[in-house]
């Protein structure tokens, strides 16, 4: 599986083949691309212009290593570069490709087009590729290889080393999965211990039977937690019979891990949950709009609110002067819990389970730090308007100090609640951080203030 993005190129070695395409330089060229990596090709191709990247692909290799230098480029990416082709070239190097990579190009680019390229292959790694995009997008059928390396349960240790070095495309060999005679997974023997084992030993016998799997329909994100806490290098999939159909490898996992991260930082900020370089300006303005839209409402709101207290707040400017310090106390302190509840529902150290167990704790912290806080506030209230002859010193102390505590105990509240209810009616907890729950701690803040003033002054 190719990564869902590539780092920034080596604008070096960019330059230099730009240099030597200039000068039709073709051996120099040929040298330089046959012992660079692939990735490392894949990462400079966006630097040229379309024309370019054909003329450079020539030089990079066989049929073999051109493809695998187009499987290195994001789905995106790798679609762009073949639609710049004759159809009957790109189906050429999509041939090449394994059938998880085949499914990854043809599932981004549009059905007309992603038509006539299935229409170029030949009928079995179509079918295979049709197969492959009929499950979801971020499900573990989505991102699996379809070429297991399985082995029949009765063959032997000696049997099954030739099949292991007869099957040099195979993805992930440190694991062979076993299967009985209806294709269902029944164990698996590692590499090692494979080759450890006498030749005429059975594999049933050596196999482990307590696999860990995973089913065709299974998130992404549940095989990402389940290969990370066992540590595998692969893990296999199959569907609801227990046939074994696929395996995700770690480079997947990888790749699965890095996505699901950029996803919920986009979702915190209200930017969208994806990163796509190929997006327009106003598609970013689309994606962004409506979490600014509930910033925007939220501080109407909060303006309101300030309004009806217009009398309050004229009786000192002082007052006025403590209320972006509240909100923002309040703010940061609400965001901190967001963000540990959130990252912990990620990862699995915090569930929902423990709903109030988690609510009760970001209380007290919420407490302690509003006392804390609260009174340094309070200390700062009373002496800016120690000489004022207009409030009682110790009466805005009181008010600030008490504003404060109170907002960011509410804030942490609401920190800790709203990611928890989100994950408890299953919707993806890291929209609880976008702009409309950090918009409500700051009426929250408002509110609490301006209300304990004209209670107390």
């Amino acid at each position: 599986m190719r990564p869902s993005s590539l780092p920034q190129p080596n604008y070096r070695f960019a330059e230099t083949i730009k240099r030597l395409l200039r000068r039709n330089a073709s051996p120099s060229l040929k040298k330089i691309l046959a012992r660079t990596h692939p990735v490392d090709i894949a990462h400079v191709l966006d630097s040229f212009l379309p024309q370019e990247r054909q003329k450079l692909l020539t030089y990079v290799g066989d049929d073999e290593r051109q493809s695998e230098v187009i499987a290195c480029l994001p789905p995106d990416h790798a679609a762009e570069v073949l639609t710049e082709m004759p159809l009957e070239r790109a189906a050429v190097l999509l041939r090449e490709m394994s059938g998880d990579d085949r499914a990854d190009i043809l599932g981004i680019l549009d059905e007309e087009v992603a038509a006539k390229f299935l229409a170029a292959l030949p009928q079995s790694e179509s079918e295979e590729v049709a197969e492959l995009l009929r499950y979801g997008e971020n499900t573990a059928g989505g991102i699996m290889s379809p070429d297991p390396l399985a082995i029949q349960e009765d063959t032997t240790a000696e049997q099954a080393i030739r099949i292991v070095r007869d099957s040099p495309d195979v993805e992930m060999a440190f694991y062979i999965y076993v299967v009985n005679d209806h294709n269902s997974l029944v164990g698996v023997v590692s590499l090692r211990q494979l080759v450890t084992s006498k030749p005429e030993i059975q594999l049933w016998e050596v196999m482990n039977p307590h696999v860990v799997s995973v089913r065709t329909d299974e998130h992404q994100e549940e095989v990402a937690r389940l290969v990370s806490r066992y540590d595998f290098l692969a893990v296999p999939v199959v569907d609801e019979t227990n046939q074994l159909v696929g395996v995700i490898t770690v480079d997947d996992v990888i790749d699965v891990i890095r996505e699901e991260a950029t996803e919920d930082i986009l979702k915190m900020a209200g930017a969208g949950d994806e990163y796509a370089k190929n997006v327009s300006v106003f598609g970013w303005i689309r994606r962004r709009l409506p979490w600014l839209a509930a910033a925007w409402f939220g501080g109407i709101v909060a303006a309101m609110i300030i309004g009806k207290y217009r009398g309050t707040i004229e009786r000192s400017v002082q007052l006025a002067a403590f209320i972006p310090v509240i909100i923002g106390m309040a703010g940061n302190v609400g965001t901190q819990s967001l963000t540990i509840v959130v990252r912990g529902l990620a990862t699995r150290n915090i569930e929902v389970k423990h709903f109030w167990k988690v609510v009760g704790r970001e209380i007290i912290i919420g407490v302690l730090l509003g006392l804390l806080f609260g009174a340094a506030i309070g200390a700062t209230g009373f002496f800016d308007t120690y000489e004022s002859a207009e409030l009682n010193a110790l009466s805005v102390a009181i008010v600030v100090a008490i504003a404060a505590s109170l907002s960011m105990v509410l804030a942490a509240t609401v920190g800790a609640l709203m990611p928890l209810v989100f994950a408890k009616i299953h919707i993806d907890p890291a929209v609880a951080t976008g702009p409309f729950v950090t918009t409500a701690i700051d009426v929250i803040g408002v509110s609490v203030y301006l209300g304990i003033a004209t209670a107390i002054i």
